[in-house]
């Protein structure tokens, strides 16, 4: 009897930690129907547990692992949105949710023009940076050949836009903590002209070298409708991350130098 119970536990702990080491996450970090109670909700989850710019691993609606380029299309229907997992590792897992047609309507538009703007950062990886001809308010030339086989972190802003005004503190901070790399490079291109960037300068620290006058590379070159943007280029000049935000630049920048 006691050999029995013995083999009947050793082959339940073979088969729980099969199961443990197969699927590393479990149960949602909160029910789906309470995140879609209304917008509040959905927000307050998407600021607490998505952060798609981190890591993570893409999973279909029955836990299939898929390419993240599909799991984001998906998202952009407006019709599932990113289900955080509870995990045992440090990876994050997210399952693709249904979204029901009853669902607030400003949470189905929400998610979808998210996960358009995440598939179109995600698309950018792995792609050149336009040629660029850059001249900073100090004189100094940037051009592809000038900066070869450094990494390149690029702000873009103008001076209207208030969020890109109230991160500099904190871009500040960051160029602080890589200031022994000699190997990199913090240029901000602002849409503005010279006169009005060297006035806002006097006033407002900033410490990226900026490039004023760049109204036609950010809205012709780089298409961009959102602001501020960064992108991090690698030394081979590709683009290795396109995000919105500091926290996100901060994470793809300390994973780009780690490489």
């Amino acid at each position: 009897m006691i050999v029995r119970n013995v083999l009947g536990f050793l082959v339940l702990t073979v088969v729980f930690y099969s199961c443990f080491q197969k699927r590393p996450y479990g149960n949602p970090v909160q029910a789906p129907a309470t995140i879609l109670k209304d917008m509040e909700s959905f927000w307050n989850y998407k600021a607490r547990n998505v952060r798609l710019y981190e890591d993570y691993q893409a999973l279909d609606p029955e836990s299939n692992v898929i390419p993240k380029k599909d799991f984001l299309k998906k998202i952009a229907t407006g019709e599932y949105f990113p289900l955080r997992l509870s995990s045992i590792d440090s990876m994050a897992y997210y399952r693709l949710q249904p979204i029901k047609k009853t669902t607030n309507q400003d949470i189905r538009t929400t998610v979808k023009y998210w996960g358009l703007e995440e598939l179109e950062h995600f698309q950018k990886e792995g792609t050149a940076m336009p040629d660029y001809q850059w001249v900073d308010m100090e004189g100094k030339r940037y051009t592809k050949e000038t900066t070869k086989g450094k990494i390149l972190v690029v702000k873009c802003w103008f001076l209207a836009c208030l969020p890109c005004i109230q991160e500099m503190p904190a871009l500040n901070e960051l160029k602080r903590q890589y200031e022994s790399r000699d190997d990199l490079l913090f240029v901000s291109l602002c849409m503005d002209p010279s006169d009005k960037v060297a006035a806002f300068l006097m006033k407002k620290q900033f410490d990226y070298a900026t490039v004023p006058d760049q109204e036609s590379f950010l809205t012709d070159q780089l298409q961009l409708n959102a602001y501020p943007t960064h992108f991090v280029i690698n030394k081979k000049g590709l683009i290795t991350k396109k995000v919105n935000d500091y926290h996100a630049l901060a994470y793809a920048l300390k994973k780009e130098t780690s490489r």
